[in-house]
């Protein structure tokens, strides 16, 4: 079918309708016609997936990765008017929520805009004899799109993953199914490897891997993960699994399959932010709730007088140890267990102030309701789906109100929006 992509809507659906009916495709610029295929029917609406562009934009420009629909699908507007995109869908989302002072929603673009991130993780596809690194079709477990060169990742992950790929076509090792790399950014600027097998770990031919890389790349280590009766066994093939990062004053170890974010120049800004915004005055008590590594609680920790850090993964808690002894803080104590489980108790003994940094699912029901029934001064609340903050800042409204909200553009040309919102007790 031929549709008119009339806008994009979060997380950058391109909205269009066809016979009456809303259609959701993939790709297009508004005003831009488009040829585009029906891939699944739902009850109100058709998704689908664009093929062609039979009437361009005027502000269309030209993707820099040949697989940008894979990825970062917002390559084909100029950076600006992503910018001002993300704007008016956040403002869309949070209408009704933020009173009129708070509607002319700052967005902090990028200061890089490409090359940004320090980590990334693809599959391995063959093509007869051919190797290939490939992002998953959108939507899809089983089809996948070739990439060459990726123009959001640090350049020298992408030299590390095309000598990998070499090798592994060279060595036939049809085993290794998904490849992720790291970056640290601080001292040695030192890259970690992490290595999918199925259903077998080839590891006669790791030698001649490990020599290649390790003559050409400054590699922190190289890890190995095997699925075993659903779990991942972690194999140590050299060196060590975690590497150092510097955000600020602040020193952090993270493991091989630990979570960090991956653009450590917006996190530095959000966290001066947050210092800025929340103002503590040196004698606050501070609950970091999904405190993972301590990114947030180690960061404000010289800021405020105890950092009551609540955390359930043992691995994370193992590095949390670490980083709270690497940089010194004998205020930062610990909670290990769930958030539900630790917040009314740590509410109670009366905290000052409580940091959030949630999945995509937003704060759980039973958070909301403990800082409902136990009113904290301040709430520091980082969001990565601005849905789910629309909705948590609704619950939030009748024990609160709204301080402030910033928007970051963490992820220059892809759909996602991280916010920031400081909530004070009213």
């Amino acid at each position: 079918m031929r549709v008119v992509i009339e806008k994009i809507v979060y997380p950058g659906r391109r909205m269009a309708t066809h016979e009456g009916q809303v259609v959701f495709t993939d790709e297009g610029l508004p005003g831009e016609l488009v040829e585009a295929e029906i891939v699944r029917r739902k009850k109100n609406f058709l998704e689908a997936r664009t093929v062609a562009i039979l009437e361009e934009s005027g502000r269309r420009i030209k993707p820099l990765c040949a697989h940008y629909r894979a990825c970062s699908s917002y390559q084909s507007l100029g950076y600006e008017d992503q910018i001002e995109l993300k704007r008016t869908q956040l403002r869309e989302i949070l209408e009704g929520t933020l009173d009129s002072a708070e509607n002319e929603l700052e967005i902090i673009p990028c200061p890089e805009i490409w090359h940004y991130r320090n980590k990334i993780r693809l599959s391995i596809v063959w093509e007869e004899a051919k190797a290939h690194l490939a992002y998953h079709l959108p939507g899809s477990r089983s089809e996948f799109v070739k990439i060459e060169d990726c123009h959001l990742v640090a350049e020298p992950i992408n030299e590390l993953l095309k000598t990998l790929i070499k090798i592994v076509e060279e060595k036939g090792l049809s085993s290794l199914r998904e490849v992720e790399a790291k970056e640290s950014r601080a001292g040695r600027k030192e890259l970690l490897l992490n290595l999918f097998w199925t259903p077998v770990r080839d590891s006669k031919n790791l030698d001649p891997i490990l020599a290649k890389l390790l003559s050409h790349f400054p590699l922190a280590g190289v890890v190995s993960y095997l699925k075993q009766r659903g779990s991942l066994r972690e194999i140590l093939e050299w060196g060590r699994p975690m590497i150092e990062e510097r955000v600020g004053e602040a020193r952090f170890q993270i493991g091989a399959r630990s979570f960090f974010q991956v653009n450590l120049a917006m996190l530095e800004i959000v966290i001066a932010d947050m210092k800025r915004l929340a103002a503590f005055q040196g004698s606050e008590r501070l609950g970091d709730f999904y405190c993972g590594l301590g990114t947030f609680g180690i960061a404000l920790a010289r800021d405020v007088k105890e950092v009551y850090g609540v955390e359930a993964d043992p691995v994370n808690i193992r590095f949390l140890k670490t980083n709270i002894a690497l940089n010194g803080l004998s205020q930062f104590k610990i909670f290990e267990g769930p958030s539900g489980d630790w917040i009314p108790r740590l509410l109670e003994k009366g905290l000052d102030a409580a940091v959030f940094d949630p999945p995509r699912k937003g704060l759980d029901p039973e958070t909301v309701a403990a800082l409902l029934g136990h009113p904290v001064p301040t709430i520091i609340y980082l969001s990565c789906n601005p849905t789910t903050l629309a909705r948590d800042l609704r619950a939030f409204r009748h024990a609160y109100r709204i301080k402030a909200v910033r928007a970051y553009d963490f992820f220059p040309h892809t759909p996602h929006i991280e916010t920031l919102a400081i909530l004070a007790r009213t």
